[in-house]
């Protein structure tokens, strides 16, 4: 690793240098082996003891320090890799090249690209607390998974036996100041229309929307983050009032909240200048009602040549009305808010994903609900409104969240913490994001688990950035907290 970095007046140093480190290797989910034998070599350089599986999990431990060696473990916990996304003027090579960081005052964020903060921020603070020496701490044990973007897979793989600890500290969820005491549970459910096609006449264009934030579900839909899948809807909802366009194909596989959207479309019948105009209609318009979260939307039609489309065919007027109305109208955002805290959210619902097949259309969308009782009624809703309008429901599966308890020694600590720290208390409520501490939980139900992160805002979009102040703010309460464990 090269002896020269980007972030040298900060502290503590380390940690900064650390996060460098990993940065400078691609580590894209499914390709975390030279990020592994970097913890690997870590490790080892240290006299720790390391254990690696075939998936790169990695798992570090540290004694206890003076005094401290006989105490119960401590295991914390975060992934190694990240999601790659980038803006569309941007050459990077996630396989390849190392992540360009880029420092504006108290942020960092990278150049056009994710920055794996998530949850690069994780691996920083346990190898800056694994090689510190003057540290008063348990015994430690530190569990770097991989293939976390991709569902959890690195620690559903990983032989827990492995693991000592019963206490846990996960470092993927929550923010500075905001502890997670359980995770909310997962509906996802994967709906198909069948595609009746007819030979395209017509111009053929790229309805092309793209310009939002997008971003995590459980993060932003409390932040009214629209989605680009229901907006183009929303365009070709308008046009279709005073012209025929179809649908040939709609394609998003997104991460999160959809920031963009391509279609490609036939307008059989209608003024192309029109078009345009009521495009540009919208466009404004949406970007007026949602200035505060979404303003930079942009929504635009290419000419485009189609011969594989124009062999598909475009759909059916029938058929292509009823998957713009469909995707106009599903149910879409917050649906229970807190009353004391109008900016949680209980339950919600996103269109994660629309793909178009030779045979169908598919919509995968997810519910993610605090109490089943709200999940159950939104599933309700969604099922019998697709079912209506004559889509079929392939699969419904249920990704169970971890289930919070009323007394939780380790969380207990961590807000002592960071009262004595920071001199206020700290928020704790349930994550609508998935981290492994859900895999830790349902294997090891007696664990006792919290989980915090730094605060990083836009992550697994190029807009993610990193609040460098949070950074620090967490990594000290992992002291304090370790330190007051003994």
């Amino acid at each position: 690793m090269s002896n020269e970095y980007l972030i040298n007046d900060r502290e503590p140093q380390a940690l900064y240098h650390f996060f460098e480190d990993i940065s400078r290797i691609p580590r894209v989910s499914f390709n975390e082996k030279a990020v592994s034998q970097y913890l690997v070599d870590f490790a080892e350089s240290r006299g720790l003891w390391c254990y690696r599986d075939e998936m790169y999990n990695v798992l570090i431990k540290k004694e206890g320090s003076g005094g401290c060696e006989n105490l119960p473990p401590v295991l914390l916990e975060g992934h190694v890799d990240m999601v790659a996304a980038k803006t569309e003027d941007s050459g990077h090579n996630f396989d390849t090249d190392p992540i360009e960081l880029v420092v504006e005052g108290s942020m960092l964020r990278a150049n056009k690209t994710t920055l794996g903060a998530d949850n690069g921020c994780a691996v920083a603070m346990m190898l800056t607390l694994l090689d510190k020496d003057d540290l008063v701490h348990p015994p430690l044990e530190c569990l770097f998974t991989a293939q976390e973007e991709t569902g959890l897979d690195g620690a559903k793989y990983f032989d827990l036996s492995k693991i000592d600890s019963r206490r846990v500290i996960g470092l993927d969820a929550g923010s500075e100041g905001v502890f997670r005491k359980g995770t909310t549970t997962k509906i996802q459910m994967t709906s198909a229309l069948k595609a009746e096609r007819e030979k395209a006449e017509g111009k053929i264009y790229d309805l092309i929307v793209e310009g939002l934030r997008g971003g995590d579900q459980g993060a932003n839909i409390p932040k009214e983050r629209i989605c680009a899948v229901k907006m183009t809807s929303r365009a070709l909802h308008h046009l279709n009032k005073e012209m025929d366009v179809r649908v040939i194909s709609i394609e998003k596989l997104g991460k999160g909240i959809p920031e963009d959207c391509r279609t490609k479309i036939c307008l059989t019948d209608g003024n192309e200048e029109r078009m345009h105009e009521i495009l540009k209609q919208q466009q404004d318009l949406i970007r007026r009602e949602y200035a505060d979260s979404d303003p930079d939307i942009r929504i635009h039609a290419i000419p485009c040549e189609a011969e594989t489309e124009n062999d598909l065919g475009m759909l059916t007027k029938p058929c292509s009305d009823n998957l713009i109305n469909t995707i106009y109208l599903i149910p879409y955002g917050a649906r229970n808010r807190k009353p004391c805290k109008l900016d949680e959210v209980k339950c919600s619902v996103i269109m994660k994903k629309i793909y178009t097949d030779p045979d169908a259309v598919r919509i995968f969308s997810v519910i993610s609900t605090e109490e089943m009782i709200l999940g159950n009624a939104l599933d309700e809703e969604m099922r019998t409104f697709v079912t209506t309008l004559g889509w079929d429901v392939e699969s419904v599966e249920l990704d169970k969240g971890w289930d919070w308890e009323e007394v939780s020694p380790i969380r207990d600590v961590m807000v002592k913490s960071y009262v004595e720290l920071y001199g206020k208390e700290p928020v704790v409520n349930i994550s609508h994001g998935g981290n492994d501490c859900v895999i830790l939980k349902h294997k090891i139900p007696e664990m006792d688990m919290v989980t915090t992160a730094a605060t990083y805002e836009d992550y697994h979009t190029p807009n993610e950035h990193l609040y460098m102040d949070s950074f620090e703010k967490v990594y000290y309460l992992l002291e304090r907290t370790l330190f007051n464990l003994t």
